[in-house]
């Protein structure tokens, strides 16, 4: 599994900076940036998180496939489905962190592959909620003033 692009730390950290990300964010990704922040700071390998995550990355999956497809994109959209699908199974059933962790590293490196190819970018803002976890669960080194920044969100 390759790992992360150098673009990604650069799209991640936006949400090191809440004022800068609630500028730019869509109210989608607000409202799971709030899910997440209730969940996850402290406890990214927690169900509770997982499927906070999941759910999140559900919606990003499905509003990105649709931007493909309208697109008409639709082998790109496929394999978004095809790659991204486990990243969203903890939905339903409870996996252990570390495959969700390799579920969620892969989805964001088809993400960033697809947008390199297609040029059709996914809601950024959304992404970063995606990208966080992947590496907070990584035990990255930016997992630290991103989190930071997220849990901003739990009072608003």
């Amino acid at each position: 599994m390759k790992s992360f692009s150098a673009g990604i730390f650069a799209l991640a950290l936006v949400i090191a900076t809440p004022s800068a990300y609630a500028q730019t964010a869509s109210a989608v990704s607000l409202t799971h940036a709030k899910a997440l922040a209730a969940v996850c700071p402290g406890n990214w390998e927690s169900p509770a998180c997982l499927t906070a995550v999941s759910e999140s990355n559900m919606v990003l999956v499905s509003n990105y496939g649709a931007l493909l497809e309208h697109k008409k994109l639709t082998t790109a959209a496929e394999t978004l489905k095809q790659k991204c699908a486990a990243s969203t199974a903890h939905r339903e059933e409870a996996f252990p962190a570390y495959a969700m962790n390799s579920a969620f590293i892969e989805c964001v490196n088809i993400i960033s592959d697809l947008a390199d190819q297609t040029h059709v970018l996914p809601d950024q803002s959304h992404y970063q909620l995606l990208v966080l976890p992947a590496l907070c669960l990584s035990k990255d080194q930016r997992c630290g003033p991103m989190e930071k920044g997220l849990t901003q969100y739990k009072t608003r």
